[in-house]
């Protein structure tokens, strides 16, 4: 018989890798203490070029292909780091303590929502590619921006809120998730502060 605290964690099985599937895309920044730093971005799309390993199938006819595309490089300074054309924003200071403001817009158009993530009719049919087992029925429904701070975390806060809108920090990373749906909206511009030792 399974205590109450493994039965908990069986329980929330599920639940962990369905937000897992949601966060499939997004961009993650290592930050250093002069404001350079590393940024990735993970994608998600569509793909019509076969896979290496269906050239080793044989007896199949491949219909859908899903492409999790990752890309790599750096920055010098934090304030020059942008996505789209000026939807996503960054701005650092020293005042009291080091600070990052993150400002994001949120309306129909966006460019660089729609470089990571396709549209909700094609994420529903690659989650059959993701997850053959049917469980999953929207892959990359949400986008997380992940920022590795150069020392310990002190807050992470997004204003304004909404659904599906979460901002949190542990230890030196703050993270922040934006369901694709609500940043398709137009709504007021997001604006993400967090804070560091």
């Amino acid at each position: 018989m399974r205590n109450p605290i493994q039965r908990l964690v069986l329980a929330l099985l599920p639940i962990l890798a369905a937000c897992s599937d949601t966060e499939l895309v997004g961009v993650h920044v290592r930050l250093a203490k002069d404001g350079s730093g590393t940024v990735t971005t993970r994608a998600l799309q569509a793909a019509t070029t076969p896979g290496s390993a269906e050239g080793k199938v044989r007896g199949v006819q491949w219909q859908v292909r899903a492409d999790l595309m990752s890309s790599q490089g750096t920055f010098q300074k934090v304030e020059d780091l942008s996505f789209g054309d000026g939807e996503v924003r960054f701005v650092m200071s020293h005042d009291d303590s080091p600070h990052l403001r993150v400002l994001v817009q949120r309306r129909p158009d966006l460019t660089w929502v729609q470089a990571l993530t396709p549209d909700q009719a094609t994420r529903r049919s690659l989650a059959k590619v993701h997850d053959p087992s049917g469980k999953t029925h929207e892959i990359g429904d949400a986008i997380r921006i992940e920022i590795v701070l150069p020392d310990t975390a002190i807050s992470s806060g997004v204003q304004p809120g909404g659904r599906g809108i979460e901002a949190q920090h542990e230890r030196n990373k703050a993270y922040l998730i934006l369901p694709v749906q609500s940043l398709l909206e137009k709504g007021d511009e997001l604006v993400w502060d967090l804070s560091w030792k």
